[in-house]
């Protein structure tokens, strides 16, 4: 392959004027025919020099010569840039997903599962007697503590937004919490009149929740989150 005017002075493309005169010296005194340097090779370097020592001449040399390496180099570049963007994109939005599981799902959680695991205890203390005041009382009392505990759940999950990576994630959280709502508002009505239907549909719900919470630590164990 011919070698273009730089490579012929032993140069990069983008060598500055110094650096070509230098090396154009350098090479005249070693290649000049007097110095017993072969004519071809000595009239190529001057032939470089006439041109990359013209600013005219070496600008439309590098036009028709390097444009094409120039958009290569461009497009390069718009590709790394993109890539780059990418991955930035990608770290946000994992940083999104690592948030939103620390401050919402992970405190929803626990909060669930303080209201969910006493539950067949505080059930099997009250029926012992339904009737005795104090054990009412006592149930009456769990109710209470789990509906504040619940409306802190509602307070946290609107919060912040679910990132859409992770939408079915923080459906099936709306639902779990949504169950344990609901089946705190029929054990209220059990105590109200004692209708076990309003028992029944309350532990129901509560199984519902927990299947739901189960399925939630298995996607995620499954995906690392």
């Amino acid at each position: 392959m011919e070698k273009n005017f730089y490579e012929e002075l032993g140069l990069e493309k983008n060598a500055t004027k110094s650096e070509i005169k230098s090396s154009y010296r350098s090479l005249v005194k070693k290649h000049h025919p007097d110095a017993g340097g072969e004519k071809e090779r000595f009239l190529a370097i001057q032939n470089a020099w006439e041109t990359l020592n013209d600013p005219i001449k070496k600008a439309e040399y590098d036009r028709k010569n390097f444009s094409c390496i120039s958009t290569l180099d461009s497009l390069h570049e718009n590709w790394e840039e993109k890539f780059n963007s990418k991955k930035y994109n990608s770290s946000i939005k994992d940083k999104e997903v690592e948030t939103w599981l620390k401050d919402v799902y992970t405190p929803i959680n626990r909060l669930i599962s303080q209201i969910i695991k006493p539950l067949n205890n505080e059930i099997k203390e009250l029926s012992a007697d339904p009737y005795d005041s104090q054990l009412m009382e006592n149930f009456c009392s769990y109710i209470s503590i789990s509906q504040k505990k619940i409306e802190k759940v509602d307070k946290i999950y609107n919060k912040k937004l679910v990132p859409k990576s992770i939408s079915a994630l923080g459906l099936d959280l709306y639902h779990c919490f949504s169950q344990v709502k609901d089946a705190l508002s029929e054990l209220d009505r059990y105590t109200q009149g004692y209708v076990d239907d309003y028992l029944f549909d309350g532990k129901e719900m509560i199984k519902e929740a927990k299947r739901i919470q189960s399925n939630m630590a298995l996607e995620k164990k499954n995906k690392n989150f």
